[in-house]
């Protein structure tokens, strides 16, 4: 591993620009986060890959049942609710195993929400996203006792073969939220439109809970220093995805659920999996539809203050970390 440079003392008497204190801090961070990853001893390591095995033999166990159900609901007819009834069985099956695993076994710490939803209720999840581990947390605290967790996933992810089966099982909505060299905008963007409709056609046939990481990518402490946005701990989230699917879902989305994960350290896949971070906390307030401003406009304005409330939260935990006293 490479050694990250030493950071450049801020000159005494000069007042640093926000975005230069936020990279100054950001790199401090980032430190802390490798200081982390080479404190893991080997046993650690093990323990990581132990828990990296387990989850992909136990996905690749339910991907066979996937393929044979996911062949079955497209024949099946009147008998369609049936299969897919057990198609969620096997979802929460799925989960059951990683947490079982995960806090059970490998001893990993974090609290869910006290939020009960209805399996049947059609909503919109909205997180913020640090990394992988917040997939397996979600689902934990979501998707075990409530409805089904449908992600807004990256196309390019769907040809790795295990996930490409569940996401295709699920009819998760695949985009391409860059345009290739020589590829026209307009086609991408309807693509994607073809995409998030054929979601929203899925979940108002069997609800589920729609899941969009607003920021469009894992919000790393690299990131958040390169980007220079408003947010300490958080990338500046895009209003694009979410906009389309609550103006298309408007009629028949029962709730917005707000999830906030919030870690006193950056809760990075590897270290997570060994069960050496911190507590995890898991924030969720369910927000009526109705509630939620009309146009565009609005609803950017509403969805940054929500990241803001978010980041405020992150900041308080992580600053009483830092210094010992209670958040």
């Amino acid at each position: 591993m490479h050694a990250l440079p030493r950071r450049a003392p801020l000159s005494p008497g000069t007042v640093p620009t926000p975005i230069a204190r936020r990279a100054w801090f950001s790199q401090k961070r980032t430190r802390g986060s490798v200081s982390r990853m080479m404190k893991m001893g080997w046993l650690d390591h093990v323990r990581s890959a132990a828990s990296l095995a387990v989850i992909t033999l136990n996905l690749t166990f339910w991907v066979i049942l996937l393929v044979v159900l996911g062949l079955a609901k497209a024949i099946a007819g009147p008998a369609r609710p049936t299969v897919d009834r057990v198609l969620d069985g096997c979802y929460r099956a799925a989960i059951a195993v990683h947490d079982f695993w995960l806090r059970r076994v490998m001893g990993v710490r974090w609290q869910n929400p006290d939020l009960v939803l209805p399996r049947d209720e059609l909503c919109l999840v909205l997180a913020n996203h640090a990394s992988w581990a917040d997939i397996l947390i979600l689902q934990s605290a979501v998707a075990r006792q409530g409805p089904l967790l449908k992600f807004l996933t990256k196309r390019e992810l769907a040809y790795i073969p295990i996930f490409g089966i569940i996401f295709w099982a699920f009819d998760f909505p695949l985009l391409r939220r860059t345009t290739k060299a020589g590829e026209d905008e307009a086609a991408r963007r309807a693509a994607d439109a073809a995409a998030l409709d054929a979601a929203c056609d899925s979940v108002r046939r069997r609800p589920a809970a729609l899941t969009i990481f607003a920021e469009g990518t894992r919000a790393t402490p690299e990131k958040i220093a390169s980007r220079g946005g408003p947010h300490r701990h958080l990338l500046k989230p895009r209003i694009g995805g979410f906009a389309s699917l609550f103006s298309a879902l408007e009629d028949d989305l029962v709730s917005i659920i707000d999830v906030t994960i919030v870690s006193p350290e950056h809760p990075a896949l590897w270290p997570f999996l060994a069960g050496r971070l911190s507590p995890i906390e898991v924030r969720a307030e369910r927000v009526p539809s109705s509630a939620l401003p009309q146009g565009r406009d609005a609803l950017a304005a509403w969805l940054d203050e929500r990241w803001r409330a978010k980041d405020d939260a992150i900041e308080r935990v992580r600053a009483a970390a830092a210094t010992g006293l209670p958040a």
